[in-house]
């Protein structure tokens, strides 16, 4: 026999007769082959003893004064201690009718008198075994709930931190990733309000966050009365959780103390009674507290506090990826800035310059809109270069891309640096006179600055010549012809003089390059 089936060692047996004689024949019977025995003379006391020790096993005469067997079994299985003890019946009786009836009350089996040993050790040995199996497999079958139970509760936890996640990971932003946080605690878990602190490191404060949540109306009283405070270190539950970085429960709100729960009795009026608070860490750095509270009075659970934890990792781990990519795109935008600027002056390099120049030409085709461009060289650099040096030629580089970044006001133009003394301006959407006071305003903010060239032959401070083009783009036409017409333009303004700007338009110098060929007027004419 297995371990599973064999009865248990000395299992405790109550006798219940009437006759001492049979009361003795069984107890030397049984106490033999090692069982406990336990006797009663009637109904009553068997009923007594069966509450104060519970036995393994009773066996229970039907023919007793006062309280027969059948009464007592009945009493026996209408009590929760002694329900389900297996009861085996003893009478002299054999009829069938006895027999049905002793069953029927709850009886397990039936011994006749005069008793067999064997028959009895036997019928009492498998119903001590049968009760065993049956105890056993109830146990198990109780084990299998549980397990049943706790299987289910973990995939429901699991499913709620994916869920958690997946809605976190698609958060537009650190706020909403917050609310949707306190949203799935409050919903999932069963709280009922779900609140966030931030720090504002500028005052050492902590701030009501944008985002909550409320499982009913009546708690928005809370959180509007929330809103208006500011928390100063380690005052109310979030202050507390900001310095100490460890999670709090309060499961007696009402019982803290003032300044560990600073809104209790707002709190007590909507019938809010256990807080728990956990910090949202990256790098040792809180940048969140999240507040959850509940309307019931709820002790420490260890299963929440880590569901609750695993939530907050996961909150932490979005931010702290959010914040790298932050970074690296803000990385990444400054690269392409270098990228683009000329290392010297600090405005766009000839790189910008072309990207720039043929969007605008593209853009301005589309929209049939004019296109100027503004090419500017310093008068007599190589002279400045040679009387003072590179080092002092590289300083009045930097002053005359800096005087002509201030004289182009609008968003949408381009100062470039187009090499070596010569610098660029892109002017979309303007016309040549517009180009032409752009340029006549670089030109006098040069002069304005009076950097001193002992060597000019023009003036005794750093000047400049201005080239100026404007072109309406169209399909006949190649972008580079604006940059030719405005090259032309600034040798214009040198063989004039120098110091001065010059306009170019399309039809002057088509009519420069093809004199044999009739053109129209031009509308705008060169412009010193």
């Amino acid at each position: 026999m297995s371990h599973l089936t064999k009865p248990p060692l000395k299992a405790n047996i109550l006798i219940v007769d009437d006759a001492p004689e049979h009361l003795r024949l069984l107890t030397n019977m049984l106490t033999s082959r090692g069982y406990q025995v336990r006797q009663a003379i009637n109904g009553k006391l068997a009923l007594q003893g069966a509450q104060i020790v519970k036995p393994d096993l009773i066996l229970l005469d039907i023919n007793m004064p006062e309280m027969n067997g059948y009464e007592v079994c009945q009493e026996l299985k209408s009590l929760e201690i002694t329900r389900n003890i297996p009861v085996i019946f003893l009478s002299a009786y054999s009829e069938t009718i006895d027999k049905v009836k002793a069953f029927k009350v709850g009886g397990v089996d039936y011994i006749a008198k005069p008793f067999q040993i064997e028959e009895v050790l036997a019928r009492v040995e498998n119903q001590l075994t049968i009760h065993q199996m049956q105890k056993q497999l109830c146990e198990q079958n109780a084990r299998l709930q549980l397990e049943i139970i706790e299987r289910q509760r973990a995939e429901e936890e699991v499913w709620f931190l994916l869920t958690t996640t997946k809605l976190i990971n698609a958060s537009l932003d650190f706020h909403d990733a917050l609310e949707i946080t306190l949203r799935q605690v409050g919903q999932t878990i069963g709280w009922d309000l779900g609140e966030a602190w931030i720090p504002n490191n500028e005052t050492a404060t902590l701030e009501y966050s944008r985002g909550w949540y409320v499982s009913e109306q009546k708690f928005e009283n809370f959180i509007e009365t929330s809103k208006t405070l500011i928390l100063p270190p380690n005052i109310g539950i979030a202050g507390h959780v900001w310095v100490s970085k460890q999670l709090e429960w309060l499961e007696d709100i009402s019982l803290a103390q003032e300044a560990c729960f600073i809104r209790s009795e707002i709190a007590k009026e909507v019938g809010l009674k256990t807080a728990l608070s956990i910090p949202i860490i990256v790098n040792d750095q809180v940048l969140a507290i999240l507040v959850f509270l509940n309307k019931n009075q709820l002790k420490p659970e260890p299963r929440i506090i880590e569901l609750v934890k695993a939530v907050a990792t996961q909150l932490a781990s979005f931010i702290h990826q959010k914040k790298i990519e932050a970074a690296l795109v803000k990385a990444n935008q400054e690269l392409e800035r270098l990228a683009t600027l000329d290392g010297l002056t600090g405005i766009a390099n000839r790189r910008r310059f072309d990207e720039y120049f043929y969007f605008e030409w593209l853009r301005l085709f589309r929209e049939k809109l004019p296109m100027s461009l503004i090419l500017c060289d310093v008068d007599f650099f190589k002279l400045y270069n040679d009387t003072y040096g590179h080092l002092a030629g590289d300083f009045c580089l930097q002053h005359v891309a800096a005087a002509i970044r201030q004289s182009v006001k609008r968003h949408s133009d381009l100062v470039a640096r187009y090499g070596g003394e010569e610098f660029a301006v892109i002017l979309p959407n303007t016309t040549a006179k517009g180009a032409f006071y752009v340029a006549e305003t670089i030109r006098k903010q040069i002069q304005r600055i009076k950097l001193v060239h002992a060597k000019s032959e023009v003036s005794k401070y750093v000047t400049l010549s201005l080239g100026v083009a404007s072109i309406i783009p169209n399909a006949e036409m190649c972008p580079d012809t604006l940059i030719t017409i405005a090259d032309k333009a600034l040798y214009a303004a040198k063989h004039q003089g120098r110091n001065c700007v010059v306009v170019e338009d399309l039809v002057s110098f088509q009519r420069k390059c093809h004199p044999d060929i009739s053109l129209p007027e031009s509308p705008v004419h060169s412009i010193q």
